[in-house]
């Protein structure tokens, strides 16, 4: 405070002593009032100081409590780094998880589909052991057949050749028979002309003659007769195993059909059993995926909840950290606060100095209690209301995870019973197909016993016709005999009927060998009693044939085989070639036929006449083609003839060779060229040269085969013939 000065009035000035006393009183109070400025002066420097002190300390707490929001703000990036770590780390688990999930879905569905090629090839590989079982079952079966059936023919033929022996023998004992009877007749006839006159022995002679005729004739009868019986027993015989045959094939034709049908129902039970089977695979896959999806999402489920759970966590961790930290920065700045007052006041000796400092550190307790206690309570409450969450949460959770697991077991138990039903399905269709098979074959068996009756019925109505059959015949023989015996009574008209009959059985022969051997105009000529000159035709159709690989064939065949279908093969032709008056068989050779048309009179030919040569031949060689199809190849190695057939027309020279065999010859370039159309050509194809071309292609199928080397005649064009244009003719493959 400063010091006031007051003026005094010069009346009211006191005296000396009062001015001495005055003076040490002012000097007193000047004293006094100097140790009260000098107070004043010390406590305001004491408080000038002691609120730099403060501002001081305030200054402190205030760059404490920037620090400590700068570690706090440090703190905060290192959480939120710490977080954004701890989530990526999720984020890197989650992915994890769900890459683990993808791959075990996609392995579920490789193991699947692996499963499926597996049991498909598995399939697969057994039809097919199936198919070659069967395949081999049945080539064993159709062997077998065939070695069954050549050994009845084999038997058969044994039968039929020990039969032909003992048949054989019947007639030489009958004849010889006869012939004792006529030599014991002619003794007999010896004696009893022996010691006669001549015209007696003449008449007897004659009479004698006449009954040995008689017993000639009735003898060859009685041997026409045995020989006709035993030719019938040889037919019924071969009838019969011809039945007995057919029936077996017939039977066992019908068991082959029968063990297809078994065999073709057999496939489709396994085929829908396959497919239900698969249905109940792919059901089962389809559980499997299921469980393995709900998995995976309950899998998925707990990590999200734990990677929350572990996220609250160290959220919470992080904000307790930092509320601990907050309350121990507000400790210790009370505390700093508090000291610094507490040092001002004790060094104060005025009231008001201790009331400021008690107010200062009443002021700061104060406000660290009330800021615990504000933590305090904060705290608590974010605890609770933090607990009642994670609570509520698991809570969630767990009702979340009942709800999906009680669906997933809803799915699994109908998926479980339709399994369950889709295998007593499979159950039930397997004694159904079993049961149908079973049926299928008491049918199949039933068939059997219905055909092997009828074969029986068939045999006994066949052995009742041979046996009415021998009963006729033998019935028609003893007829035929008495006829014979009424008939011989007349010996005169027997004798003319004989030397007849006999002359033109001569000359019925005669021709017939000629006609054979020779065409028809050059056997009239010799019957005429000329010679026939040779002769230069200036056009004839002729072809040769010939039986592709017949010398392989004849290797791996018996002689009994090739001779038997050689023998076929003859019939087969002649009658065909028999068919037409203007061919001619020039020669036969093994298996090779040459044959002519147009060998005729008139050796000067038109167009029209060569077109009828060609027409002839063509006709004749498709004939022989249809008659080689049609032909009993059942006792040989091989299914049919490979016939091959070369036809060629042109200029020929021919004429009569030989004396005692004579033989009617062709000569000239186109029996050559007709040999090689046959021997170039294909298996059951006939190749006909240009020049036949050129006469068939308006009333014939001619198809161009190209160009082929001929040897001798170098390049030709050739052709196939496949018919006559207008009728129903397949090519001859």
């Amino acid at each position: 405070m400063a010091t006031q000065i007051v003026e005094v009035p010069m009346d009211m000035q006191p005296s000396q002593p009062e001015k001495l006393a005055g003076k040490q009183h002012g000097q007193i109070r000047r004293r006094e009032i100097l140790e009260e400025v000098e107070r004043a002066s010390k406590w305001l420097s004491e408080a000038v100081a002691r609120d730099r002190n403060a501002k001081e300390a305030k200054m402190m707490a205030q760059r404490r409590l920037v620090h400590f929001h700068e570690e706090e703000s440090n703190i905060f990036e290192a959480n939120l780094k710490e977080a954004r770590q701890l989530y990526e780390s999720q984020l890197v688990e989650q992915r994890l998880v769900e890459w683990r999930q993808r791959d075990a879905a996609d392995d579920l569905l490789k193991d699947e589909e692996r499963k499926t090629e597996l049991v498909k090839f598995v399939n697969k590989i057994a039809a097919l052991k199936i198919k070659l079982k069967l395949q081999d079952e049945a080539r064993e079966r159709e062997i077998a057949f065939r070695e069954k059936i050549k050994m009845k023919r084999d038997a058969h033929q044994i039968r039929v050749k020990k039969l032909e022996e003992r048949q054989k023998k019947e007639r030489d004992e009958l004849l010889s028979t006869q012939a004792r009877i006529a030599k014991n007749l002619k003794l007999l006839q010896s004696l009893e002309v022996r010691g006669m006159d001549e015209a007696k022995k003449r008449r007897l002679l004659r009479e004698f003659e006449i009954r040995s005729q008689q017993l000639a004739m009735k003898q060859q009868k009685e041997a026409e007769q045995l020989r006709e019986i035993q030719l019938l027993r040889i037919r019924h015989i071969s009838e019969a195993i011809q039945m007995e045959l057919g029936n077996m094939t017939e039977t066992e034709e019908l068991t082959a059909e029968q063990r297809l049908k078994e065999i073709e129902l057999d496939a489709e039970n396994r085929l829908a059993l396959q497919m239900e089977e698969e249905k109940l695979d792919r059901q089962q896959a389809k559980l499997q995926a299921l469980q393995l999806k709900e998995a995976q999402k309950i899998q998925r489920n707990h990590l999200k909840q734990g990677q929350r759970k572990q996220g609250k966590l160290l959220e919470r961790q992080q904000r307790h950290a930092a509320k601990l930290r907050e309350k121990m920065m507000m400790a210790e700045s009370a505390a700093i606060l508090g000291g610094d007052m507490a040092i001002g006041s004790g060094n104060s000796d005025t009231d008001g100095s201790d009331s400021y400092t008690g107010d200062s550190s009443s002021f700061a307790s104060s406000e660290a209690s009330r800021s615990e206690v504000g933590a305090g309570e904060e705290s608590e409450s974010e605890m609770d209301a933090e607990t009642r969450a994670v609570t509520e949460s698991n809570a969630a959770a767990d009702a979340e995870d009942r709800r999906k697991r009680n669906a997933q077991n809803d799915a699994e138990r109908e998926l479980n019973e339709a399994l369950n039903k889709g295998r007593e399905r499979v159950k039930n269709m397997v004694a159904h197909q079993r049961k149908t098979v079973e049926d299928l074959k008491v049918y199949h068996k039933e068939v059997r016993s219905q055909k092997a009756r009828e074969h029986k019925r068939k045999t006994a109505e066949m052995n009742k016709d041979h046996e009415d059959e021998m009963r006729n015949v033998k019935t028609e023989q003893a007829q035929e005999m008495e006829e014979l015996l009424e008939t011989i009574s007349n010996e005169d008209l027997i004798a003319a009927q004989q030397s007849s009959f006999d002359k033109q059985m001569d000359t019925v022969v005669s021709n017939q060998l000629l006609g054979n051997m020779l065409p028809r105009h050059v056997a009239e000529e010799l019957k005429a009693g000329r010679t026939p000159e040779p002769a230069a035709f200036e056009n004839v159709a002729l072809f040769f044939t010939d039986i592709y690989g017949f010398k392989e064939l004849a290797n791996r065949s018996s002689p009994r085989q090739i001779v038997a279908l050689l023998n076929r093969m003859y019939i087969a032709f002649d009658e065909v070639i028999a068919r037409f008056p203007d061919l001619y068989k020039v020669e036969t050779v093994m298996d090779s036929f040459m044959v002519c048309s147009g060998l005729s009179g008139n050796t000067q030919k038109s167009r029209e006449d060569c077109i009828r040569d060609a027409t002839i031949a063509a006709e004749c060689a498709l004939q022989l083609l249809h008659a080689v199809e049609a032909m009993d190849m059942s006792d040989q190695l091989v299914d049919k003839l490979n016939l091959r057939i070369g036809i060629q027309c042109g200029p020929v020279l021919a004429g009569v060779i030989g004396t005692k065999m004579p033989h009617y010859c062709l000569f000239g370039d186109t029996v050559n060229t007709a040999s090689r159309m046959c021997s170039t050509n294909q298996a059951l194809r006939i190749q006909v040269s240009e020049a036949m071309y050129d006469l068939l292609k308006d009333e014939y199928i001619v198809e161009e085969r190209g160009t082929i080397a001929v040897k001798g005649k170098g390049d030709m064009k050739t052709f196939f013939l496949h018919g006559r244009k207008g009728k129903v003719s397949e090519p001859n493959h």
